[in-house]
């Protein structure tokens, strides 16, 4: 079996061509084994490999197309009219070293079907390190017949470019035979014979099967001034939309890239801890995986007996415990929670309220407008009724005019003065800035101080990543009640990185997206309480990690300031509403059984 995966395609078993007692396309080894032999290695690997897909009720036929070529493969019609005119000549000399197995009574049908291809949009001649591969090879297009004149015309349109034939190519012992008689005939002398009379010439009548003739060429139309109409139009078009997209206000403007946040030794070694924790969550994962058992009512227990979200299975000998009912969770599960299920306490009081309601009272949009109508936005979250917390990069560029916050529970913007700043991170490892909301007057985070690590803690990151109603062309659309997104992921892992030139900063990694937008958002536990201040992502070829300053950092940073937020160390003990419908958890517990030049770490823009 070739190694290479190519491409899929869909099709219709109608459109296989067959031969002997079965499709051609399953005689590929047959194929191959006949092109090595009689032509050359490179002429038997012209044909990729299929694993055909009969397809079913559901689903259609499919056919996986494998090459032992190495590299990616994409279709010839991609290339430039260079690449694309070598590969041709290429696939020219392959098909005419080909063309005499057609004679042969014994191969001649296999190969001459192999030479029908299905016609695809996309094209069946695709390209892999230089080398041209063929796929839906032995196929007719789609609703046309299988007769010689339907091949004909379907050669003709497809490898007929490159290997003129006079017929379609063989695809029974009497294709063969029939070629291999004209072919006879056209290489003897020709006989003498009476001209035909003046008047009636003789028509030439070609042969059945016969590739058609290309239809003669038209003469060169000369265009009108009329025709270059469109073609003003779509300039002018393009000119206006050019001078709206550089005219001011009509864009959010991203913030210039800070300065790399650490040295390259500091985010390697940053990068080396983060994949170890990877590696070690990767392998509880699969030791949970590998002892989980499926109940019958469709409930995966865990080794430990507890369900992915972390609650024990309901206990039907407790009145109090059952379907829609308040369950204690583990602090760490295979799984993130529901955050629309998970319980959190309302401050002052003894009722809770659904973590989702909770974030998204207390989380807001930045929008810092700059002279001359352009705005660069970011997240912030509520740590007393009037002071908001966001990063210092989304409110520091000097052009700022006004800066205001909003979300779906306020429905207004709420003007904000920046009160107290500490920043950039890369020259004292702080990345903070305290707005006060005079008009504000709503519920706040609690804010987590502990020495306990983290380490795979659910959590999840709250933020308002880009603009897409500003981004449409809506001018009121910073100023409109934005839409929340939540993401939920766990703590990869926690690390003081040192900054460059001085200073150090506490940062958490998470597997909880964020991108522009994010910055300043929240990063939540499962009881509420904010562990850290979403900053920047670090992106790699095969990943992103996420990363948010400790809430340690957030807390010395307002030491300084004239806010008191409300700080709490008691661990995590989340508690979450069990599903409404009843399900598995009536069981009993199951029996316990990155060379790195680019690493810079650096805050995202807004």
């Amino acid at each position: 079996m070739a190694e290479h995966f190519l491409t899929k395609s869909q099709i219709e078993l109608g459109q296989c061509l067959e031969t002997g007692s079965g499709l051609a396309l399953e005689s590929h080894a047959a194929l191959e084994r006949i092109l090595a032999d009689r032509v050359s290695p490179e002429a038997a690997a012209l044909f990729a490999e299929p694993l055909i897909n009969r397809g079913n009720d559901e689903a259609p036929a499919s056919i996986a197309w494998y090459t032992d070529l190495p590299g990616d493969g994409r279709p010839l019609s991609d290339l430039g009219d260079s690449e694309r005119s070598r590969v041709e000549a290429i696939l020219t000399e392959q098909l005419r070293a080909i063309r005499e197995v057609l004679n042969d009574p014994e191969d001649g049908p296999l190969v001459g079907a192999a030479l029908h291809l299905a016609g695809t949009p996309k094209g069946d001649v695709w390209v892999v390190n230089g080398r041209p591969v063929l796929i839906n090879w032995a196929m007719m297009p789609a609703g046309a017949g299988h007769d010689s004149a339907a091949r004909a015309r379907a050669f003709a349109a497809s490898l007929g470019r490159y290997l003129p034939l006079s017929a379609a190519p063989p695809v029974t012992a009497q294709d063969v035979a029939a070629r291999r008689s004209a072919t006879a005939a056209a290489s003897e002398p020709a006989t003498s014979a009476p001209a035909p009379e003046a008047d009636k010439p003789a028509a030439a009548v070609p042969p059945p099967g016969a590739v058609p003739p290309p239809p003669p060429a038209r003469e060169p139309r000369r265009h009108g001034l009329m025709s270059w109409l469109p073609l003003v139009l779509l300039l002018l078009i393009a000119a206006g939309t050019l001078f709206w997209l550089l005219s001011p206000g009509t864009r959010i403007f991203a913030q210039a890239d800070p300065d790399a946040a650490i040295s390259a030794v500091e985010a390697a070694d940053a990068v080396a801890e983060i994949n170890a924790a990877l590696t070690a969550r990767r392998d509880m994962l699969q030791a949970a995986l590998d002892g989980a058992q499926c109940r019958a009512d469709g409930t995966l227990l865990m080794p430990d007996g507890m369900t992915i979200e972390g609650l024990l299975p309901i206990n039907p000998d407790n009145p109090n415990d059952g379907p829609g009912k308040k369950a204690q969770a583990a602090p760490t599960s295979i799984l993130p929670p529901d955050p629309a299920r998970v319980q959190v306490p309302q401050s002052g009081s003894i009722d809770t309220a659904a973590l989702l309601d909770l974030i998204e009272e207390r989380t807001v949009r930045v929008v810092a407008r700059l002279s001359g109508g352009a705005a660069s936005t970011g997240t912030g979250f509520f740590i007393a009724p009037d002071f908001v917390v966001t990063n210092f990069h989304v409110v520091s560029d000097p052009r700022i005019t006004e800066v205001f916050v909003i979300n779906e529970r306020i429905a207004r913007p709420l003007d904000a003065q920046v009160v107290s700043v500490s920043g950039p991170i890369g020259e004292n490892g702080d990345d903070f800035a305290l707005l006060r909301v005079p008009e504000g007057k709503q519920p706040f985070f609690r804010i987590l101080n502990t020495d306990s690590s983290l380490k795979l803690r659910s959590v999840i990151a709250a933020g308002f990543p880009g603009d897409m109603d500003f981004a449409a062309g809506n001018p009121d659309g910073l100023t409109r009640p934005p839409t929340m997104t939540l993401t939920d992921g766990t703590v990869s892992n926690e690390q003081t990185l040192q900054v460059t030139p001085g200073g150090a900063f506490r940062a958490i990694a998470h597997s909880a997206p964020i991108s522009q937008g994010n910055s300043g958002g929240p990063l939540v536990d499962m009881c509420g309480r904010v562990v850290g201040v979403n900053t920047f992502v670090r992106a790699g070829m095969l990943r992103t990690v996420n990363f948010a300053l400790s809430a340690r950092d957030l807390l010395d940073f307002l030491a300084a300031t004239p806010t008191a937020p409300d700080v709490v160390t008691q661990p995590c003990s989340p508690e979450m509403l069990r599903p409404a419908t009843r399900s598995a958890e009536t069981a009993a517990p199951a029996q316990t059984a990155p060379a790195l030049p680019d690493f810079g770490l650096s805050p995202g823009t807004e």
